[in-house]
């Protein structure tokens, strides 16, 4: 009877060390997300973090200089970020040719910062074919800021009401042609963030960016 207790002992000691080896092993696997302060804004889409890094927020592409709104994005997005801690999340291609960290930006209270920053039509979506993880997200975000016709996409409108109307299409072989309103084409294009294609305010605004003008 004393041996099978203690057997019953031995194995139970056993298991409870090997359970405390596991949780040991999942707890060192566990990560503690790191925060790191944003010092320096350079732009809506440029910020610099305490770390020296200068991060590139992945899929938001926000006014340049002398460009409608660019001003008012660069204030948004220094008030959200400024002497803010961020959680940076990188894609498979985690930097650009100009040695920027290209992120995913993340506030302390859970605000995914590349979202919000197109939701609310502070910069445009910017395609990258290779980070993907959540180019989903990011391209509805961006057609809730349009269609709902927040911030550029009403202040740079010749019409602030109607919003910015010239659709920007690219096909199977690569043409880029815009479509005024007006056209035969435009109810039936759709725009998909996704394959490039593109809104723009006005015409000139497309023409600048390489389209050329569909037949009406």
């Amino acid at each position: 009877m004393a041996k099978k207790s203690t057997s019953n002992l031995k194995r139970k000691s056993l298991l409870a060390i090997l359970a405390t080896a596991i949780i040991t092993l999942i707890g060192l696997q566990i990560k503690t997300p790191q925060y790191f302060k944003v010092v320096r804004m350079i732009d809506g889409d440029n910020f610099e973090t305490e770390d020296g890094r200068r991060i590139r927020l992945l899929n938001v592409d926000t006014p340049e200089e002398g460009e409608c709104f660019r001003e008012q994005s660069t204030k948004i997005s220094t008030d959200l970020l400024l002497d803010q801690k961020v959680k940076i999340e990188t894609d498979i291609n985690n930097m650009d040719r100009f040695g920027r960290t290209l992120a995913y930006v993340f506030l302390k209270d859970g605000t995914f910062i590349n979202k919000k920053l197109l939701k609310d039509g502070v910069g445009e979506f910017q395609i990258d074919t290779v980070n993907l993880k959540y180019q989903d997200i990011l391209t509805k975000a961006a057609e809730d800021g349009h269609d709902n016709i927040k911030g550029l996409w009403s202040a740079c409108a010749p019409d602030p009401q109607k919003g910015c109307l010239v659709k920007g299409n690219v096909d199977k072989r690569g043409q880029r042609r815009y479509i005024l309103p007006q056209s035969r084409y435009w109810k039936n294009t759709v725009i998909r963030f996704d394959k490039e294609d593109r809104w723009f305010c006005t015409e000139e605004l497309a023409i600048k960016a390489g389209f050329i003008k569909a037949r009406l």
